[in-house]
């Protein structure tokens, strides 16, 4: 009777990750579970790092959007979340920016949180 592992060998988590869109990003975890629509549409990845004055924070899993809009659209979101989580605790965060990448690791967008009030009316 063979026991069943756990925890997947290095070809089942290969093969998951190619099933699930991954891309290869040096140092990091292979994602857990990349959103993907109802109805099976095509989705790209695209990872969210942060640059703050400090440094890049890195996005370690990303997340899947149908395009770059959609991918613009939640970084917006999430930088407005990120200035007023910064203003409650009396930090200002408007000088950094996102920087989303795609799956090969290559820039596409920078959002800078100081324009937040610009990108608002778009």
């Amino acid at each position: 009777m063979s026991k069943a592992s756990k925890h997947p060998g290095p070809r089942e988590a290969l093969r998951r990750w190619d099933n699930e869109g991954g891309a290869p990003r040096s140092g990091r975890p292979l994602p857990g579970s990349a959103p993907v629509g109802d109805q099976g549409e095509h989705h790209e990845l695209y990872y969210f790092n942060i640059r703050t004055a400090g440094g890049v924070i890195e996005d370690p899993e990303g997340s899947a959007h149908p395009d770059l809009q959609a991918a613009r659209e939640q970084a917006l979101s999430e930088a407005r979340r990120i200035v007023a989580e910064g203003d409650r605790q009396g930090e200002d965060r408007r000088s950094w920016s996102f920087e989303i990448m795609d799956r090969a690791n290559r820039p596409v967008l920078t959002i800078r949180f100081s324009d937040l009030g610009r990108a608002a009316g778009r």
